[in-house]
């Protein structure tokens, strides 16, 4: 079958470096515009990055080193307002939030959606024309390589997220804390909605504790709004029932460079 590939608008000068399907170096923009649903996304370049943590939970043990290839990934997690838009176009069911009036809530249109479960993500993404990313896409994109805890940095601060300290009690609009950016300049990947990955939760290679819940969970990362600052590092690992719709959990769609056709306009 032949692939499809998705044109996305040009949004930034600045280029990183990816391989593409023949091993050549190319160029890929560090910003686009994806033209079916509008959202702005990052580039994420391929390498290596030390992924989980010896300091914390067993589950995120032992630190290991991944190898990522490159890709773009959402840089704000999917709005009431696109969700509903995909909902009108396909029929898929509403969100809980959003039955009663068949309409977005008033003044929650950039607020992330939620009551989403990983097929609701997962629908979404495939009539994008995207992915959710995988766990480690996750990570690395909230991390890069130098092991910090939190997106912004290794130290906590209660003000660079959304999280249960804050005064709204709620999420809040996305992309209202960017003092809280991850080093590529993703939003919210500490509070806000929980975010769902296309991994299922199982024990890092070489744990002392060997587990596997494929079929039973999937890993969701990030924290959420109503979550405390151990839930919020970049390392911490959730598991959920895939068909979990819970007041806190949304999610960001990601895309391999490959499926990435630029459009000079």
């Amino acid at each position: 079958m032949r692939r499809r590939i998705f044109i996305c608008f040009l949004l930034a000068a600045a280029f990183g470096k990816g391989t593409d399907a023949a091993g050549q170096a190319q160029s890929y923009p560090r910003t686009i515009r994806w033209l079916k649903d509008g959202a702005e996304m990052i580039f994420i370049p391929a390498g290596e990055f030390p992924m989980g943590s010896n300091q914390f939970e067993p589950n995120e043990k032992p630190a290991h080193k991944v190898l990522v290839k490159d890709y773009y990934i959402d840089k704000y997690e999917l709005t009431n307002d696109k969700y509903f838009r995909f909902c009108r176009e396909t029929g898929r069911p509403l969100p809980m939030h959003m039955r009663e009036l068949q309409a977005v809530p008033a003044g929650r249109g950039n607020h992330p959606v939620n009551h989403v479960s990983f097929y609701d993500g997962e629908a979404y993404c495939q009539w994008a024309g995207k992915r959710l990313p995988t766990e480690e896409e996750w990570e690395k994109a909230a991390r890069d390589a130098d092991s910090r805890t939190y997106p912004w940095g290794s130290g906590w601060d209660q003000h660079l997220s959304n999280n249960r300290t804050s005064p709204a009690e709620d999420t809040l609009p996305v992309g209202s804390i960017p003092r809280g950016a991850s080093p590529y300049g993703l939003m919210d990947m500490a509070g806000n909605v929980w975010e769902w990955t296309n991994s299922w939760f199982k024990s890092y290679p070489g744990a002392e504790r060997q587990f596997d819940e494929t079929g039973k969970n999937k890993v969701v990362r990030g924290g959420a709004y109503f979550y405390s600052i151990e839930l919020l590092r970049t390392t911490y690992r959730h598991p959920l029932p895939p068909d979990d719709r819970s007041e806190y959990g949304g999610f960001r769609c990601a895309v391999d460079t490959d499926q990435v056709k630029l459009n000079p306009k």
